[in-house]
């Protein structure tokens, strides 16, 4: 009976080092570069023996690795500045590599998680021609008649007809000075006196009943007439400054 051995496949040198660091519990910041060598060594003479064939970087690692466990046995020259033995670290660029490496492989761990995930889930198929149907959508003009459309279209047919109506303002060419003049030529031809209610009934819009009181407040300033009433609430005359002086 064949003895058979049957080797893990690595995706390459650096996967396998973290194995072989992780597997012996090995400080990663501080490896033992002759044990791992050899473990490294060791892996592959047994994939020879078997006829596994392996990538041209697991050869190159392999190189690398007995490079520094040379430099490792070999006296460290000193530096400037650097006592005797405080040289370089030679396993320096191969653990910043390790380090570099670990990172990736757990992230792609854990895509590889996720996917695995994501394939146990199953989506059931949506029938939207059945869910109009359960649920259908509400009509906004249900319960309307045609005379409530004709009735909305009248209103907005108003509307339209209100907003194209154009409205005229006349300027209004009243000013104090001729106002003024109305009250006097209303006092003479009245005898001496008018009523206040006859200047103020003559004026046909707000601004000429203003102007006609302004100008009565200015000709009582200036003393050319004067007001009287004879009771409470009883009506005003305008007379004459001029005729209340010789009165």
């Amino acid at each position: 009976m064949a003895y058979q051995v049957v080797l893990p496949v690595y995706e390459g040198p650096l996967d396998l080092l973290l194995h072989l660091i992780d597997t012996n519990e090995l400080d990663i910041y501080d490896i033992p570069i002759a044990f791992i060598t050899g473990k490294y060594m060791e892996y592959l003479r047994q994939a020879e023996d078997i006829d596994l064939n392996l990538s041209g970087e697991f050869v190159v690692m392999a190189g690398t690795l007995l490079v520094i466990k040379a430099k490792m046995l070999l006296p460290k020259r000193p530096q400037d500045g650097l006592g005797e033995g405080e040289g370089a670290d030679p396993r320096e660029e191969l653990v910043e590599k390790l380090l570099e490496y670990r990172i990736y492989k757990e992230n792609a761990q854990e895509l590889k998680r996720m996917e695995t995930g994501r394939t146990k889930i199953y989506y059931r198929e949506v029938n939207e021609s059945l869910l109009l149907s359960l649920f259908p959508h509400p009509n906004p003009v249900e319960g309307l008649t045609p005379a409530d459309l004709y009735g909305s279209f009248r209103e907005i047919l108003r509307l339209m007809a209100a907003r194209s109506q154009v409205i005229t303002v006349q300027k209004d060419e009243a000013s104090v000075n001729d106002s003024m003049l109305r009250i006097t030529q209303a006092i003479d031809g009245s005898a001496g006196r008018v009523k206040f209610t006859r200047m103020m009934e003559d004026c046909v819009s707000l601004l000429e009943a203003v102007t006609m009181f302004l100008a009565l407040l200015e000709l009582l300033a200036k003393g050319r007439v004067r007001v009287t009433q004879r009771g409470v609430f009883g009506e005003i005359y305008i007379e004459s400054g001029q005729a209340a002086q010789e009165a």
